[in-house]
Protein backbone atom coordinates (compact mmCIF):
# COMPACT_ATOMS: atom_id res chain seq x y z
CA UNK A 1 0.00 0.00 0.00
CA UNK A 2 1.33 3.64 -0.95
CA UNK A 3 0.60 6.23 1.38
CA UNK A 4 -0.68 9.22 -0.22
CA UNK A 5 -2.26 12.55 1.04
CA UNK A 6 -3.57 13.22 4.27
CA UNK A 7 -1.75 9.96 5.38
CA UNK A 8 1.13 10.99 3.88
CA UNK A 9 0.94 14.32 5.77
CA UNK A 10 0.03 12.65 9.17
CA UNK A 11 2.70 10.01 8.79
CA UNK A 12 5.25 12.72 7.94
CA UNK A 13 4.35 14.59 10.99
CA UNK A 14 4.17 11.55 13.30
CA UNK A 15 7.64 10.06 12.71
CA UNK A 16 9.55 13.46 11.77
CA UNK A 17 10.50 11.68 8.36
CA UNK A 18 10.86 14.76 6.50
CA UNK A 19 10.24 18.84 6.92
CA UNK A 20 6.73 19.30 6.47
CA UNK A 21 7.69 21.47 3.15
CA UNK A 22 8.49 18.44 1.12
CA UNK A 23 5.25 16.18 1.43
CA UNK A 24 3.01 16.34 -1.83
CA UNK A 25 0.26 14.77 -2.04
CA UNK A 26 1.55 11.46 -3.08
CA UNK A 27 5.00 10.96 -2.31
CA UNK A 28 7.92 12.97 -0.90
CA UNK A 29 10.02 15.87 -2.34
CA UNK A 30 13.62 14.99 -3.10
CA UNK A 31 15.72 18.55 -3.55
CA UNK A 32 18.99 18.52 -4.82
CA UNK A 33 21.62 19.12 -2.43
CA UNK A 34 24.55 21.41 -2.39
CA UNK A 35 27.27 18.73 -2.81
CA UNK A 36 28.70 15.58 -5.32
CA UNK A 37 30.90 13.66 -6.55
CA UNK A 38 32.41 12.86 -10.37
CA UNK A 39 33.86 10.39 -11.58
CA UNK A 40 37.77 11.73 -11.74
CA UNK A 41 40.17 10.93 -15.00
CA UNK A 42 40.46 7.00 -13.84
CA UNK A 43 44.17 6.07 -12.93
CA UNK A 44 42.99 2.38 -13.02
CA UNK A 45 42.31 0.09 -15.63
CA UNK A 46 39.20 0.50 -17.67
CA UNK A 47 37.53 -2.49 -16.51
CA UNK A 48 36.46 -2.73 -12.74
CA UNK A 49 35.60 -6.48 -10.81
CA UNK A 50 32.58 -5.72 -9.26
CA UNK A 51 32.91 -6.39 -5.34
CA UNK A 52 36.95 -6.41 -5.82
CA UNK A 53 39.44 -3.71 -6.19
CA UNK A 54 40.23 -0.77 -6.90
CA UNK A 55 38.38 1.05 -3.96
CA UNK A 56 35.43 2.79 -5.29
CA UNK A 57 36.61 5.79 -3.92
CA UNK A 58 39.54 6.07 -5.71
CA UNK A 59 37.59 6.23 -9.11
CA UNK A 60 36.04 9.58 -7.66
CA UNK A 61 37.05 13.45 -6.86
CA UNK A 62 36.93 14.77 -3.54
CA UNK A 63 33.79 15.98 -2.91
CA UNK A 64 32.53 19.26 -4.65
CA UNK A 65 30.05 21.50 -3.64
CA UNK A 66 27.42 23.01 -5.97
CA UNK A 67 27.97 26.84 -6.57
CA UNK A 68 24.22 27.50 -8.29
CA UNK A 69 23.87 25.11 -10.54
CA UNK A 70 24.89 21.46 -10.92
CA UNK A 71 25.96 21.31 -14.75
CA UNK A 72 25.45 17.83 -16.38
CA UNK A 73 26.98 17.90 -20.04
CA UNK A 74 25.80 14.91 -22.48
CA UNK A 75 26.67 12.11 -20.93
CA UNK A 76 27.63 13.26 -17.55
CA UNK A 77 26.83 11.47 -14.14
CA UNK A 78 27.50 12.76 -10.61
CA UNK A 79 26.69 10.98 -6.94
CA UNK A 80 24.82 13.62 -5.11
CA UNK A 81 22.22 13.73 -2.66
CA UNK A 82 19.39 15.00 -0.88
CA UNK A 83 19.14 18.49 0.37
CA UNK A 84 17.07 17.41 3.67
CA UNK A 85 17.77 14.06 6.04
CA UNK A 86 14.78 11.72 5.85
CA UNK A 87 13.70 9.41 8.61
CA UNK A 88 12.15 5.89 7.12
CA UNK A 89 9.66 4.40 9.93
CA UNK A 90 10.36 0.67 10.78
CA UNK A 91 7.01 -0.50 8.83
CA UNK A 92 8.05 1.75 5.54
CA UNK A 93 9.95 1.77 2.32
CA UNK A 94 11.11 4.32 0.33
CA UNK A 95 11.04 4.10 -3.08
CA UNK A 96 12.92 6.99 -5.31
CA UNK A 97 11.52 7.97 -8.84
CA UNK A 98 12.87 10.95 -10.82
CA UNK A 99 10.94 14.05 -11.00
CA UNK A 100 8.95 13.56 -14.76
CA UNK A 101 9.55 16.84 -15.86
CA UNK A 102 13.96 16.21 -15.08
CA UNK A 103 12.95 12.57 -16.59
CA UNK A 104 11.78 14.35 -20.14
CA UNK A 105 14.91 15.99 -20.81
CA UNK A 106 16.48 12.61 -20.42
CA UNK A 107 18.20 12.77 -16.97
CA UNK A 108 17.75 10.02 -14.30
CA UNK A 109 18.28 10.75 -11.01
CA UNK A 110 18.30 7.53 -9.82
CA UNK A 111 20.24 4.55 -11.32
CA UNK A 112 18.53 2.76 -10.08
CA UNK A 113 19.51 2.55 -6.17
CA UNK A 114 15.97 3.56 -5.50
CA UNK A 115 14.70 1.82 -2.44
CA UNK A 116 15.57 3.49 1.01
CA UNK A 117 14.84 0.79 3.75
CA UNK A 118 12.97 0.42 6.85
CA UNK A 119 14.57 2.60 9.84
CA UNK A 120 16.88 4.61 7.68
CA UNK A 121 17.94 7.81 8.48
CA UNK A 122 20.48 10.23 6.87
CA UNK A 123 20.86 11.88 3.06
CA UNK A 124 18.99 10.20 0.45
CA UNK A 125 22.22 9.34 -2.58
CA UNK A 126 21.26 10.09 -6.17
CA UNK A 127 23.23 8.59 -8.63
CA UNK A 128 22.16 11.61 -11.58
CA UNK A 129 22.69 10.87 -15.14
CA UNK A 130 22.39 12.87 -18.35
CA UNK A 131 21.24 10.60 -21.15
CA UNK A 132 20.42 13.67 -23.44
CA UNK A 133 22.24 15.11 -26.03
CA UNK A 134 22.01 18.76 -24.06
CA UNK A 135 23.95 20.15 -21.21
CA UNK A 136 21.21 20.25 -18.56
CA UNK A 137 21.90 22.38 -15.34
CA UNK A 138 20.27 21.43 -12.27
CA UNK A 139 19.66 24.70 -9.52
CA UNK A 140 21.09 23.40 -6.26
CA UNK A 141 17.23 22.72 -3.70
CA UNK A 142 15.52 21.76 -7.05
CA UNK A 143 12.86 19.42 -6.82
CA UNK A 144 14.90 16.35 -8.72
CA UNK A 145 13.01 13.26 -7.27
CA UNK A 146 10.53 11.82 -5.11
CA UNK A 147 9.99 9.38 -2.92
CA UNK A 148 6.84 7.10 -2.17
CA UNK A 149 6.63 5.24 0.81
CA UNK A 150 5.31 1.59 1.15
CA UNK A 151 3.87 -0.19 3.91
CA UNK A 152 5.69 -3.54 4.86
CA UNK A 153 3.95 -6.55 5.62
CA UNK A 154 5.74 -5.99 9.19
CA UNK A 155 8.09 -3.70 10.79
CA UNK A 156 11.91 -4.30 10.14
CA UNK A 157 13.04 -5.75 13.79
CA UNK A 158 16.29 -3.60 13.61
CA UNK A 159 16.77 0.51 11.48
CA UNK A 160 18.96 -0.24 8.60
CA UNK A 161 22.54 -0.71 9.44
CA UNK A 162 24.15 -1.19 6.01
CA UNK A 163 27.35 -0.30 4.78
CA UNK A 164 25.96 3.26 4.04
CA UNK A 165 24.32 4.17 7.50
CA UNK A 166 27.48 6.32 8.93
CA UNK A 167 28.16 7.77 5.30
CA UNK A 168 24.53 8.93 4.71
CA UNK A 169 24.27 11.31 7.39
CA UNK A 170 27.10 13.56 6.10
CA UNK A 171 25.83 13.23 2.71
CA UNK A 172 26.47 11.54 -0.93
CA UNK A 173 28.33 7.99 -1.02
CA UNK A 174 30.13 6.12 -3.56
CA UNK A 175 30.48 2.64 -3.56
CA UNK A 176 31.80 0.66 -0.22
CA UNK A 177 32.89 -3.12 -1.24
CA UNK A 178 32.24 -5.58 1.63
CA UNK A 179 35.55 -6.63 2.89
Amino acid sequence: MIVIEKNLEYLAAQYSICDKSLVDDYSLKIQMGSFYYEPCDSKHESTIVYGHSPDPASLFSQKKEIAQNLSLPPGFHVIACSKHQYKIPLDYLGLVQTKGTLARLFVQATCNDGQVEPGFHGYITLEILNMSRWTVEIPEASDIAQMYLIKCSSPALQPYHGRYATQSKEGPTVAIFKK
